[in-house]
């Protein structure tokens, strides 16, 4: 936790702060500085894309053989997106807030597809059911058993 000394610029008025997290789903509280409460929380959704990095920069890692040597899909901006329609997981290019590319990271550490779960408000905190969300998967089980490579796809948990 970090701290920081304050001092008010009207002193004469009463002693409240307002907190404001900016972002697509901004969330604001005011506090009291007399009886600040621990229950007094700021909610936001923290999506993230799940990146080809070598299409975003051209760079690649020293040591490891490039897929394609294509010129183009160096600067692609390729991220992982689910196809509506047979729920598998491909690579199409970035669009900003485009729900079918979202993802978010459970508690438990699963990688939950924004794109397949009930849109809510993100003015209020709302607990999340890991069990309601569709998480990212591997289609079977070769990948594990005989190291053949097995397509990517949404499941329940």
């Amino acid at each position: 936790m970090t701290s920081l000394d304050y001092a008010w610029d009207e002193p004469i008025l009463p002693p409240f702060i307002m907190l404001t997290v900016k972002g697509a789903g901004s969330s604001e509280i005011v506090c009291s500085m007399n009886d600040f409460q621990d229950s007094k929380q700021l909610y936001y959704e923290n999506f993230i894309y799940i990146a080809a990095t070598h299409t975003f920069s051209g760079l690649q890692e020293p040591g490891v053989r490039p897929v394609a040597s294509n010129k183009d899909a160096a600067y692609a901006e390729l991220v992982l997106d689910v196809s509506p329609k047979t729920q598998r997981v491909v690579l199409k290019k970035k669009e900003p807030g485009k729900r079918s590319q979202l993802w978010r990271m459970t508690g438990t550490g699963m990688l939950c597809h924004e794109g397949s779960s009930v849109p809510h408000n993100p003015h209020k905190p709302s607990p999340r059911s890991v069990d309601s969300c569709m998480i990212l998967d591997i289609a079977g089980l070769a990948a594990v058993t005989d190291n053949r490579y097995e397509p990517l796809m949404l499941r329940k948990p």
